[in-house]
């Protein structure tokens, strides 16, 4: 039963991977659930174990892929030095922004939005919302430790910290992707945090 549970979920995360490459490459509408099955070497009824239909695959596509950052995230929290992590973090997912394959095809997906269907729009932007609302709660958190164990001043509200870093970063990965910044730019995260480090500091 457990070997068959994950057989289960290797197939599926084939089929997210596969979903991922024909998205990228055509639209929505012309993208067709064969074609993304027959990329791994399956056929359409098998899909429809995992998925219930096109939309679908694009929800659970979008979800994994929220999911993956999300976990990302997740685990610096649960090592030392975290404020370090999390500066290293941000700058390489900038960087990664535009040279990882897997994000430029993320991109290209997201460039195609305004062809989606009006319901899997507003999905998907609930589904994105609500991913970096969690993203903010795990940073949100973790100023909230700092503060108790007497590593960040407690006259700062991490709700407003955390809400800046969120924004900041996620404002600025759309910059990054729509080309408004230069190469070089993830190198200058480091005033940004340095200035986070500063001001948040009890010392």
């Amino acid at each position: 039963m457990r070997r068959t549970k994950a057989a289960a979920l290797e197939t599926k995360a084939k089929i997210l991977e596969s979903a991922l490459d024909i998205f990228s490459e055509k639209s929505f509408s012309n993208a067709s659930l064969t074609e993304i099955a027959a990329n791994v070497g399956l056929t359409k009824g098998a899909l429809y174990w995992h998925f219930k239909n096109k939309n679908d695959l694009l929800l659970q596509l979008m979800k994994e892929i929220c999911k993956h950052g999300e976990d990302k995230v997740k685990n610096l929290f649960n090592t030392p030095d975290s404020v370090g992590k999390l500066r290293k973090y941000y700058k390489d997912s900038l960087i990664l922004l535009l040279k990882d394959d897997r994000n430029k095809k993320i991109h290209k997906i997201m460039t195609k939005k305004d062809e989606w269907p009006e319901d899997i729009q507003q999905s998907v932007r609930q589904i994105i919302k609500e991913s970096i609302e969690r993203e903010r709660l795990m940073v949100e958190k973790f100023i909230s430790k700092g503060q108790e164990e007497g590593r960040f001043r407690e006259n700062i509200s991490p709700t407003a910290v955390a809400v800046l870093i969120s924004s900041i970063f996620h404002g600025l990965c759309v910059m990054q992707l729509s080309g408004m910044l230069p190469e070089e730019f993830p190198q200058y995260t480091d005033i940004l945090f340095d200035a986070f480090t500063k001001e948040l500091s009890a010392k």
